[in-house]
């Protein structure tokens, strides 16, 4: 705890003592500083090559870029567009959520985003990510309390705003 004393206040002459945690905070912007090393190991350990993933952490449209984030059922794709720069927090709190499953990027992506325009990367999500003897890869459809689960993170780490610049063009040097 930390002690904050006051005296004088309004002319008056006693001391007060306020007690604070020692870790207290400003209550000043919440905006958060992207941390290039924790987005740049979250790009590479989704399967990011390092010349994108650098390219991506290097762009000046880092609070801006947006990613769009699917998982399939069937031949349903559920998609949503994503912070890039959020992508480690995201990650993190899905692999709490989703021990098994896996966060995949995937450069063949070419499914409409909900801003109308093609893109070609996007990742990929595997609630439950497993594998057979025969090296076949499968992730069963989550079940309702995993998506909605799912849905509230991506609430946390959406897409809002018009300002967006999409991945690929950034990786494409637009």
């Amino acid at each position: 705890m930390v002690a904050l004393l006051t005296s004088g206040i309004l002319g008056g002459r006693g001391t007060a003592r306020l007690l604070l945690p020692k870790k207290a905070k400003s209550s000043g912007s919440k905006e958060k500083v992207v941390d290039p090393s924790a987005l740049r190991k979250a790009l590479l350990s989704a399967g990011v090559d390092e010349g994108s993933a650098e390219k991506l952490v290097r762009s000046r449209a880092l609070k801006r870029i947006v990613v769009p984030v699917y998982w399939k059922d069937g031949l349903t794709f559920h998609i949503s567009s994503l912070w890039l720069d959020k992508l480690p927090s995201f990650s993190k709190s899905f692999g709490r959520v989703f021990p098994e499953g896996q966060l995949r990027w995937d450069p063949d992506y070419d499914e409409n985003n909900p801003q109308e325009q093609t893109s070609v990367v996007a990742i990929h999500v595997f609630f439950n990510y497993q594998e057979d003897d025969q090296g076949d890869h499968w992730s069963p459809k989550p079940t309702s309390i995993e998506e909605q689960s799912y849905q509230r993170m991506l609430k946390r780490f959406s897409y809002k705003g018009p300002s967006a610049v999409q991945a690929h063009d950034v990786l494409k040097g637009n």
